[in-house]
């Protein structure tokens, strides 16, 4: 099955950060493969570091590389710079989902109607859309779409601390709207340890609460549960 990551506002919701996470959770259980679909290489860098090219952008089919971490089943499709054409992409991914069981596809903020457009060939082709949003009015008014004829999962995730009472106002919020589009939900917990991620201390996710790892293995469920 194939996911995308889909997050509406500027920026900085943690939504790379939750794709490399769940992505190493269900690596660890089933062959999975994250696919570095933003400019910015965000997953590359956490996963693998500085690598040379070929990248996603310029050479699909050579991008693939294998996250050497354990008995770790992650592959990672590489990136540094915006894709040119979208549709080939698109097709390569199609391709390489008969060969792992998992798929996440981890998508830039696609933050008006002509990003949204340019990146349909992914959405399409997607089973599933991972929602990712935050406790803030921007991040919640950009985010909550509905995506007809896909699973969705909502997360409202906590890439910075915010006070107790802010969060349980957001969470009603997003309760009610998944409650209306018939979709789940998943609040993930701030993490400090998620800020030290590199591929040198790929090990920190082994070492942070068990709040973030019962939302992570929560988001992980739902997921699976559509293969």
């Amino acid at each position: 099955m194939i996911a995308t990551t889909f997050s509406g506002s500027k920026g900085g919701t943690g939504k790379t950060t939750l794709a490399v996470c769940l992505s190493v959770v269900v690596g660890g259980v089933a062959p999975t493969l994250l696919v570095d679909a933003s400019s910015e290489g965000g997953a590359t860098a956490y996963l693998v570091g500085d690598v040379p090219p070929p990248y996603l952008r310029d050479d699909p089919s050579r991008s693939l590389r294998r996250v050497e971490s354990g008995s770790l089943r992650l592959t990672i499709a590489v990136n540094r710079g915006p894709l040119a054409d979208l549709q080939v992409v698109a097709d390569h991914v199609r391709g390489w989902s008969r060969a792992y069981s998992v798929v996440v596809v981890d998508l830039p903020a696609l933050t008006d109607v002509d990003a949204v457009e340019r990146y349909m060939p992914l959405l399409k082709l997607a089973d599933a859309v991972l929602v990712v949003t935050e406790p803030s009015p921007a991040a919640m008014e950009a985010a909550l779409y509905k995506f007809s004829g896909k699973s969705v999962v909502v997360v409202l995730n906590q890439p910075r601390p915010y006070p107790l009472a802010v969060v349980n106002q957001y969470i009603s919020m997003m309760r009610v709207f998944c409650r209306n589009a018939g979709c789940e939900y998943v609040v993930v917990p701030y993490e400090p340890a998620m800020s030290r991620l590199s591929p040198s201390t790929l090990r920190v996710i082994n070492y942070t609460s068990e709040e973030f790892d019962a939302a992570i293995m929560r988001l992980a469920r739902l997921l699976l549960r559509q293969v």
